[in-house]
């Protein structure tokens, strides 16, 4: 049996991760710039206050994984199930990433941050998302059910659709331009 490996203050640059890599490992206070996960296998892994700068994990399976207090710049994170993650502690920051075909069903993350980044065809049924941050962010095709988003912040997104009758958006920010999306619908017409 492999023992317990745990990584500290590490910067990983330029590296490429297989599953053989990750079995039962622990980073803390790590940097991974421009490193590859390709298709691996996360499952277990603790990613704890680390920083993943230019990284693709899309379609990495995260079972059980721990994003505690991790920051995600320019990353791929297409197709990942934050919803099989470990939850107690979950709390992930991004920008300029994109997160196309994810699933944040029933994910808890209030505050979350995900500034310009794209969330195309990504399910938030049922999140909780108060007070998130999601300012210049494109969402094409998601999905909103259900999705707590009080106080949000919509700024400057484009192809937001969501039924704020279906939806808690009470306080949350959004510009006039994105009013269309809210209206949805009731197939409006609606002239300038």
């Amino acid at each position: 049996m492999m023992e317990h490996r745990i990584f500290f203050e590490q910067t990983f640059e330029n590296a490429t991760f297989y599953k053989k890599d990750l079995l039962d490992a622990e980073f803390e206070q790590c940097r991974f710039i421009n490193c590859n996960f390709p298709d691996s296998d996360l499952s277990h892994v603790r990613f704890i206050e680390c920083d993943f700068d230019q990284i693709d994990h899309s379609n990495c399976r995260i079972f059980k994984t721990s994003f505690q207090e991790c920051t995600f710049i320019t990353c791929k994170l297409m197709g990942l199930s934050f919803d099989q993650c470990e939850m107690f502690g979950l709390n992930i920051k991004a920008q300029d990433c994109i997160f196309d075909h994810a699933s944040f069903y029933q994910v808890k993350l209030p505050g979350f941050q995900g500034e310009k980044c794209s969330f195309k065809n990504v399910d938030f049924t049922e999140a909780i998302l108060k007070s998130a941050n999601f300012n210049g962010s494109d969402f094409s095709n998601a999905i909103f059910e259900r999705t707590e988003l009080q106080k949000a912040d919509f700024l400057n997104t484009t192809n937001l659709s969501l039924d704020p009758e279906n939806n808690l958006i009470k306080e949350a920010r959004i510009n006039l331009e994105a009013l269309p999306g809210l209206l949805t619908k009731f197939s409006l017409h609606i002239k300038q």
